[in-house]
């Protein structure tokens, strides 16, 4: 048994052994005039003149670009649900939530098979968690609800008064 122990451990020293690269450890200086010589600016690059780019497209891709700049993308955040349950009290509870709170987006949605209200377009949830408390004493079984909302209107400088 000690044999083969031996032997074992022989064999894996004189692998562990080959392994290593005999030349690794050597090193030949190189010298070379092109390394050694100093680099500068190069006088002899040419100089490009100040041209105007023609750009060519068809019609339906300026239809595009307008089509796809125009399009709201929704941003991830968070709204109140406010209500789930049939259309018909759906519709009554976001009528009802619009006249209490116009300044605030009230969405109508279905999810099979009860609608849902939910309202707010919050991007974070410290925002939401407020919303929630304010309305908590109207709607009390409110909670809130990650979804994609639209992004809020940006003022305009009539709007805000300053100038830049």
């Amino acid at each position: 048994m000690r044999l083969i122990a031996l032997l074992c451990t022989l064999s894996c020293a004189g692998a562990a052994l080959a392994q290593e690269d005999q030349f690794l450890h050597q090193r030949t200086p190189a010298r070379s005039a092109a390394v050694e010589r100093p680099v500068g600016r190069q006088q002899d690059t040419a100089r490009v003149p100040v041209g105007t780019v023609t750009i060519v497209e068809s019609s339906r891709i300026q239809g595009y670009m307008v089509d796809y700049t125009a399009k709201k993308r929704a941003l991830k955040g968070y709204r109140v649900q406010i209500f789930l349950g049939d259309r018909s009290q759906a519709e009554a509870v976001r009528r009802s939530f619009l006249q209490q709170h116009p300044d605030i987006p009230a969405y109508l949605s279905y999810l099979a098979p009860n609608f849902r209200v939910r309202v707010g377009d919050l991007r974070d949830r410290m925002e939401a968690e407020f919303l929630k408390d304010k309305l908590r004493p109207a709607f009390p079984g409110s909670y809130l609800v990650p979804d994609d909302i639209q992004p809020p209107k940006l003022k305009t400088i009539a709007e805000s008064g300053t100038a830049p």
